[in-house]
């Protein structure tokens, strides 16, 4: 079995270690349990901010094939991952996608969740923090991301972690009768 490498640990406020770690096939029965937990808090949180996706339930397949994309996409330079993992279970979950235009090469997305019973303790924060250091080993130069408007703890996370505002989508998300703004920011790097 392949050795993972743990990016960073430390503790939440109440002792429990945290270890941010690279994504391996191992995991897929917990990141099958994640990302069907995220689906589960959107629907039932007429509030959520939960950005776009987790409309339904993955199948273990599905999610086996999102692994296996997932793999293949890290060993081609084309995708950074943590793994935020707490008592055996993930946390959280975070990635940079490289542009895939020669011109864009130098660009990346990020995106990140943090299931909903660790928001708020800082894993959203060091998740970024592991992310943003490795994305500058790969030679990035500047990134952005994407996430709803409304949503005021993501705001202050990448703030906090040198992004600025530069663009907002009208209307980009139809959810529950409503349509809500994303907020874009980016950083150099």
């Amino acid at each position: 079995m392949k050795v993972r490498r743990a990016f960073r640990k430390f503790r939440l406020g109440d002792g429990r270690r945290v270890v941010l770690r690279e994504t391996d096939s191992g995991d897929l029965d917990k990141l099958l349990a994640y990302i069907n937990g995220l689906v589960h808090e959107k629907k039932r949180d007429e509030s959520s901010q939960l950005f776009t996706g987790f409309e339904s339930r993955l199948t273990r397949r599905q999610e086996a094939e999102w692994l296996n994309e997932l793999s293949r996409r890290i060993k081609e330079g084309d995708k950074i991952s943590v793994l935020a993992e707490v008592d055996g279970e993930v946390a959280g979950n975070g990635d940079i996608t490289r542009g895939s235009y020669s011109e864009a090469r130098h660009h990346g997305h990020l995106g990140l969740t943090v299931r909903e019973a660790y928001r708020g303790r800082g894993i959203g924060r060091e998740i970024v923090r592991v992310l943003l250091a490795e994305a500058r080993k790969q030679g990035l130069k500047t990134l952005d991301v994407e996430f709803l408007s409304t949503n005021k703890a993501t705001v202050h996370v990448y703030e906090k972690a040198g992004f600025k505002r530069v663009g907002t989508i009208p209307g980009k998300v139809y959810r529950k009768g409503r349509f809500l703004d994303s907020l874009i920011t980016a950083r150099r790097l």
